[in-house]
């Protein structure tokens, strides 16, 4: 690098290496030593300043920070955090419309409250979080950057979340049992594979199952039990095994919980209503997987007659149940649309449109609620018609059977139909089901699905296919 001389002194009296008195024209010492003095021109010269640049601005191993970050400590990570809880709310209203209407009476803790308060506390419900937020931003805005980065954080939640849970304590935490829903959510919502949300929500199960009932009765226990509970009843369904529900300290938290939301001050009396019999109703829907559990194996039992008549007589009263209970909650359902649609001044003519608003669920009787309930009882009643049938054969042959040759042999267990989860890869196929004689293989937009399934008890998550028609059948 160019460079100039620290001396002020001639050129002579430089290179003698003698001081110079610099007097003009010509320096004192250049007289005495008899030489012409060269003047004061002070000549350039060249250095070499990298050894001292490379030592300067050396790299110290720590990755370049942003300018918010050198004011304040993890600035940036500080925002980042504070805005997950406002993402992750945008996801429930967009994803759980009707869930979200009716059950913002029943929480007391509801999740974006949790979020916020326990941000930074958990690595691995935090990489969950940030996953979900990261997948419903990249589809919501089609940013395929967003959603490859939603992937690798979901892969270090699994991490993280493999790394606690392997103590007593941890296996009972609310921490854990949040984690394995949003990692449902995000199975459910991605769509990589097409029963992993099942088995994100199979483990959600477990874990409620060893903390008990009643550590799901206050506070943000309490929403996890209500957010969740239909795609646990719907695993059950899918996986073909008995729901944890059905068990008797389930079927009283069940009522339990349902007294309580009854007669909380912000419920009004519609809303208090479909709660009642959306709970009495769910109460019967949590003991069928565990009739077609037990259906499939009856040749296991010792007396597969007796077994049959034992699960035809839990078949025939579930279905009067909810036949009666599904009939009270559509004729509630049609006076509360009578009532939110009739005229308010005398003489006015009577409308419709006042009932198909846009905007937010209104405070009074959701009808959408009331259809999505009583849909889900449609497929109850179908799929108990299908069973009870085959049950009804089965006890019709063996006792046949057992006539002419002295000894009783039932049918094989093989059911008429079977269940298959609705959720397809986005890569894969889609296979077509049968509606009406009408094929369709369009599957519900991933918002759409999940409010589907957590407002009809877990019934929109799987298909029915009968073995006669080898088509899909819903009711």
């Amino acid at each position: 690098m160019v460079g100039v001389p620290k001396s002020k002194g001639c050129q002579t009296c430089i290179q003698r290496r003698v001081k110079c008195d610099l007097s003009r024209p010509k320096c004192s010492q250049c007289q005495r030593y008899g030489t012409d003095c060269p003047g004061y021109i002070r000549s350039h010269k060249f250095m070499d300043e990298g050894p001292q640049l490379r030592t300067r601005y050396a790299k110290t191993g720590k990755p370049s920070e942003s300018t918010d970050e050198c004011i304040a400590p993890a600035l940036v990570a500080r925002s980042m955090g504070k805005q997950q809880p406002v993402i992750f709310g945008d996801f429930v209203m967009a994803a759980f419309t009707r869930w979200f209407g009716l059950n913002k009476y029943r929480v007391h803790v509801p999740w974006t409250g949790y979020i916020a308060q326990h941000s930074g506390k958990s690595p691995a419900f935090d990489a969950a979080v940030y996953s979900m937020n990261l997948v419903f931003m990249g589809h919501t805005h089609d940013d395929n950057k967003l959603q490859q980065s939603s992937r690798e954080m979901y892969s270090k939640a699994l991490r993280l979340f493999g790394d606690t849970i392997r103590t007593e304590a941890a296996m009972k935490s609310r921490d854990s049992v949040s984690i394995t829903i949003v990692l449902s959510l995000f199975e459910a919502y991605s769509r990589t594979n097409p029963d992993s949300w099942a088995r994100h929500a199979s483990g959600t199960a477990v874990l409620m199952a060893h903390r008990g009932p009643a550590a799901h009765l206050t506070g943000f226990d309490r929403c996890l039990y209500l957010s969740f509970r239909s795609f646990i009843v719907a695993e059950a369904f899918v996986n073909d095994k008995k729901c944890i529900f059905e068990l008797p300290e389930w079927q009283a938290h069940i009522h339990q919980v349902r007294s309580e939301d009854m007669t909380d001050p912000r419920v009004d009396g519609p809303i208090a209503l479909f709660i009642d019999l959306q709970d009495r109703i769910f109460v019967e829907v949590v003991k069928i997987p565990g009739m077609l559990f037990r259906s499939r194996r009856l040749q296991r039992e010792s007396q597969p007659g007796d077994a049959a008549n034992q699960v035809l007589e839990q078949v025939l009263q579930c279905s009067k149940t909810i036949s009666t209970l599904s009939a009270h909650l559509r004729l509630a359902a049609a006076v509360q649309k009578y009532n939110w649609c009739k005229p308010e001044e005398e003489g006015s003519v009577e409308s419709n449109d006042k009932a198909q608003f846009i905007g937010p669920i209104p405070s009074t009787f959701p009808q959408q609620f009331a259809n999505s309930v009583l849909h889900g009882c449609d497929i109850c009643l179908f799929l108990l018609g299908l069973l009870q049938d085959h049950l009804q054969g089965y006890c019709r042959v063996g006792i046949a059977s057992g006539a002419s040759d002295g000894t009783q042999t039932a049918p094989a267990d093989c059911l008429p139909f079977r269940i298959v989860s609705k959720l397809r890869s986005s890569s894969g196929s889609a296979m077509p089901s049968s509606i009406n004689g009408v094929l369709h293989t369009d599957l519900p937009s991933p918002d759409k699905w999940l409010d589907l399934v957590a407002a009809s008890m877990g019934l929109e998550a799987f298909d029915i296919i009968t073995h006669t028609t080898q088509s899909y059948q819903t009711t």
